[in-house]
């Protein structure tokens, strides 16, 4: 195989992954740990890009100075590779926690790998470990070539489990890009390490953060940035179009409002109050089917798109929610409590009403109920 041949997807991949790295740097707020994270992968498998490329160029060619460069380039290649698929499962964990800290202390063991990997890539040109690069600057696999696969698999079949547990969490068009996010690389590298010869595995990694930065940007426009629910525009959007359609199929939404939200942010400070919005939205996503959602409509109240027959099934998803609310505050540290007032009501296609309508109406028997709760404090549905 040609040099030309072997190295084309990746220099295709440098120029591409450049160009976006320029864009995504200035586009990504920084302060949220994901993009940092995102940011960092994509820098990472750049790098990588850039150095495979360099130790195929300078792999057999006839000069002993540059034996000790090709070792060191393909040390960096081998600690590099088990480190960006650790950096995706970090990433996934922040998707779905909607961007809680990662608790690095925590997870040192999981780090483990890495660790023995560092120090096995290291002395791999003394010893022909994972490789080695021999007296006519030909690089070898070496008898533990397979570490840096396997700790990269078992860092992407870990990001596959954590997806696929809280897919709940997670809607259909969120869900998608980040499975699919492992699978091309994964098939790809497979092919790397049975067929030598092909650069595949970082062009896909990097054509694949394309992908998944392309979908970032169009959530950062449709999903609230606190809380993860979607933004008013787009469940606007969508109750029009559910009004609007030819062939129509019963819904519902529900407003619900965080009773008492000023006081915990006054109380306990807004950073305290943003973590109370966010749980709110986490115990709903809990229970909603992924055919439903939840929308920030305002500071503290939010919207649930439900997709129901009846007002039947409305009053069990709603107390489902009082329920997992109260047992939340029965087994939380917290020094307050999260409680929720709620209107909801089966849209009537009979009735015409236009979405803003509908809003309204549904609106006003939220602030009903939560009249009702300030005078007696019992559940009014």
């Amino acid at each position: 195989m040609s040099l030309f041949l072997r190295i084309d997807n990746n220099i295709v991949a440098i120029v591409v992954s450049i160009i976006f790295l320029k864009n995504i740097t200035n586009s990504l707020d920084k302060k949220e740990t994901k993009n940092r994270i995102f940011v960092a992968i994509f820098m990472i498998n750049t790098i990588q890009l850039i150095d495979e490329t360099l130790t195929c160029i300078i792999n057999r060619q006839p000069y002993t100075w540059l034996i000790p460069i090709s070792a060191m380039l393909h040390i960096f290649l081998y600690i590099l590779g088990p480190i960006v698929t650790y950096m995706w499962y970090v990433f996934a964990n922040l998707w779905i926690n909607k961007n809680t800290n990662y608790k690095w202390k925590n997870n040192i063991i999981f780090l483990l790998p890495i660790a023995i990997n560092t120090l096995l890539a290291i002395l791999s040109p003394f010893f022909k470990l994972e490789f080695y690069i021999n007296n006519f600057n030909v690089y070898q696999r070496g008898f533990l070539f397979f570490v840096p696969p396997v700790i990269s698999y078992f860092y992407l079949f870990c990001g596959f489990i954590i997806i696929y547990v809280n897919r709940n969490k997670l809607s259909r068009i969120e869900f998608l890009p980040l499975f699919l996010f492992g699978v091309f690389p994964s098939i790809a590298s497979l092919v790397q390490i049975m067929f030598y010869g092909p650069l595949l595995m970082w062009s896909s990694i990097a054509f694949s953060l394309i992908i998944l930065y392309l979908y970032i940007q169009q959530q950062m426009i449709h999903i609230d940035h606190l809380t993860g629910a979607w933004t008013r525009e787009k469940f606007y959007n969508y109750l029009n179009y559910r009004i609007k359609q030819k062939k129509p199929k019963n819904f519902s939404i529900a407003f619900i409002d965080l009773n008492d939200f000023k006081k915990i942010n006054d109380t306990f400070g807004h950073n305290e109050g943003d973590h109370a919005l966010i749980n709110v939205v986490h115990i709903i996503k809990d229970i909603l089917k992924k055919e439903d959602f939840i929308t920030r409509y305002g500071g503290d109240e939010f919207v649930l798109f439900l997709n129901v027959d009846s007002e039947g099934e409305i009053k069990e998803i709603i107390n489902k929610i009082y329920d997992y609310l109260d047992k939340y505050n029965k087994n939380s540290r917290l020094e307050y409590e999260l409680n929720l007032s709620c209107g909801y009501k089966l849209y009537d296609f009979n009735k015409h009403m236009t979405a803003d309508e509908y809003i309204s109406y549904v609106d006003k028997l939220m602030y009903r109920d939560k009249k009702i709760r300030k005078l007696n404090g019992k559940v009014s549905i």
